[in-house]
């Protein structure tokens, strides 16, 4: 692969890309890993093969790369690879950029690029403009999968798996269109429901919200009309935003219920949970979106009162956090703790939106905040939890992320003790080469393992 410079801020320093596909095996451990974490930690993220045009924008850009650290029995072992998707394969094989960014003009391409999670058994590369990427354990494309047919648009990036039933549950949206889709797998994969109904604008809905009887989901005022031209997305907080609550056993679009809210637009969900007829979710909160528009950027937890359609809004912290994560296994029900990548540069540092100096821990229950604050010139992303094998509280596990390190050729990995966030790494993982700032990973337990 043929490496190439760009003065964009979206592709330099964190976001600068990597031009090899690697497997190092027998990594320099600096700690000791946890004993019984056996399994693969997978992140994808943009990663260009080709130079793309000035238009390019983070996140929405850039062809996807999933990074995998395997850990078994105190090794660990380094793979990355490109999801071949058709769009790259053939930009391969002309030798040169084809498609385009997204805010430029057509073609576009299906980047696969936002999310990597296994459902079923299977492992997908998630973009929510394309269909999923199916990809093997040692991160070979297997190829796109549309559900056996049943997914004739867009896939949601962001979907939620119920760690009790094992369903899939997604809204999928069409901005063109101006419509939404639920949709919900099953354990085995099988597409069991799938209702399309109109949105109230055009927007995106990046992630949901799951309980044990809805899927919620908020429709922020970031409104793409596209007669204004590709860069369509436009704040018109006027709009408000529309808390969608739809039945997870929905089977007609007359039975999703729309109930208004103040305007705030967000990314991600943490977590949600019903307490009788309230919803409680807690969210990085934005107070708009785009250059002008947006000033605060914060934890919050809404409360969705289904009964009486008032939402009620609390603010949990004003220090600018996001990609909001709990441990899986306690999805759609009561958490008290969240975590979160926390803005907190040092004086003299130049921050990356998307790129985080500190993680944080979020108690809900006692409103503390537990901080572990990265070295001078390191940044991370999201936070994933991996629970650990000997333990069945909520808190026990460890939180894992790739970690960038200014002017370090060099990588690293780091594992952070849940219970003991601010006491900094009970393990580091050096890599040979450093792994670019990214998106959405997970922790995938054994048997997904490649032994080392």
């Amino acid at each position: 692969m043929q490496p190439w410079h760009s003065d964009n801020p979206a592709l330099s320093r964190a976001f600068a890309p990597v031009f090899d596909e690697r497997d190092d095996a027998d990594l320099p451990i600096e700690g000791a890993l946890p004993p019984g974490l056996s399994g693969v930690f997978m992140r994808n993220g943009p990663n260009p093969q080709f130079e793309p045009s000035p238009g390019y924008a983070y996140p929405f850009d850039g062809t996807g790369m999933v990074h995998a650290l395997y850990l078994d029995g105190g090794r660990a072992r380094y793979r990355n690879r490109w999801v071949l998707t058709a769009e790259l394969q053939e930009e391969r094989d002309a030798g040169h950029r084809i498609y385009n960014p997204t805010f430029g003009p057509p073609p576009y391409a299906n980047l696969a690029n936002t999310n990597v999670l296994r459902h079923a058994g299977r492992i997908h590369a998630l973009y929510e403009g394309g269909c999923p990427y199916e990809l093997d354990d040692a991160l070979g494309t297997v190829g796109a999968n549309t559900f056996q047919g049943k997914l004739t648009g867009a896939f949601s990036a962001h979907p939620k798996i119920d760690p009790l039933t094992g369903e899939m549950l997604a809204i999928n949206y069409d901005l063109m269109a101006g419509t939404l889709e639920y949709m919900r797998l099953d354990a085995t994969g099988r597409v069991d429901r799938q209702v399309a109904f109109a949105s109230p604008w055009p927007a995106l809905v990046h992630d949901i919200g799951l309980t044990a009887t809805h899927v919620v989901a908020f429709v922020c005022p970031l409104v793409f009309d596209f007669s204004r031209g590709p860069a369509a997305p436009g704040w018109e907080p006027q709009r408000g935003t529309q808390v969608l609550l739809v039945p997870r056993d929905c089977t007609d679009a007359a039975q999703i219920r729309w109930i208004e809210a103040a305007p705030f637009f967000n990314w991600h969900v943490a977590n949600a949970y019903a307490d009788g007829n309230v919803i409680e979710a807690v969210l990085p909160w934005h107070d708009g979106y785009g250059p002008t528009s947006r000033k605060r950027l914060e934890m919050h937890r809404l409360r969705i009162d289904m009964a009486s359609g008032r939402v009620d809004d609390e603010t949990l912290d004003d220090q600018p956090c996001e990609f909001g994560r709990v441990n899986d296994a306690w999805l759609g029900r009561r958490t008290r703790f969240c975590y979160a990548g926390l803005r907190d540069p040092r004086p003299g540092e130049t921050p990356q939106p998307g790129a985080f100096e500190a993680f944080a821990r979020y108690d809900v229950e006692t409103n503390e905040k537990t901080v572990y604050r990265l070295p001078a010139g390191q940044t991370a992303c999201e936070p994933v939890f991996a629970a650990d094998p000997a333990g069945a509280g909520e808190a026990d596990g460890y939180i894992l992320s790739f970690v960038h390190a200014q002017d370090d050729a060099g990588g690293r990995f780091i594992v952070l003790d849940a219970r003991d966030l601010a006491a900094g790494p009970v393990a580091q993982v050096r890599l040979p080469r450093r792994v670019p700032a990214g998106l959405h990973g997970s922790w995938m337990p054994s048997p997904a393992a490649i032994r080392a």
